[in-house]
């Protein structure tokens, strides 16, 4: 019986990103994404301790930490730095969006997650976004509203 992984988005469940989203609301409320994923603002952000808190006492028993974020490949570094200072050392894989992948997140995420369970076996996605759960949980995917 091999490992079994649960997963986790960033920006709302191991983040709290609402500062740097507020920033990068254009008028007409549509996030500007160029904004919202610059690593020279990820210092807006702050910690999620209870989803932290869960993501480690997963690890503590037993299970693989699989990240699956819709931030950019290019963010990979800061993003690494940002999770470690936040107390998220441990996980066995980060998958980031391609730089050139504008999906929305749920079918971004339901491919990624897809292609993950080929050598992975997720048990759940844990994913602040309603949308993004329900699609995943439509393509059979186990999947948590969580915030």
């Amino acid at each position: 019986m091999g490992i079994k992984y649960v997963s986790f988005d960033i920006d709302g469940v191991l983040v709290d990103s609402e500062n740097r989203l507020r920033l990068c609301l254009k008028p007409n409320n549509e996030v500007d994404w160029d904004c919202f994923l610059d690593c020279n603002k990820l210092f807006m952000d702050s910690p999620k301790p209870r989803n932290i808190s869960l993501l480690k006492l997963l690890r503590d028993r037993g299970f693989g930490i699989i990240i699956v974020t819709g931030r950019r490949e290019s963010m990979r570094e800061c993003t690494i730095s940002q999770l470690r200072s936040f107390g998220v050392k441990e996980f066995d894989e980060l998958f980031m969006r391609p730089d050139n992948n504008t999906q929305p997140d749920p079918i971004y995420k339901s491919w990624i997650i897809k292609n993950i369970m080929r050598r992975y076996e997720i048990l759940v996605h844990f994913d602040d976004n309603a949308n993004t759960v329900s699609t995943l949980v439509s393509n059979g995917i186990d999947a948590v509203v969580i915030s």
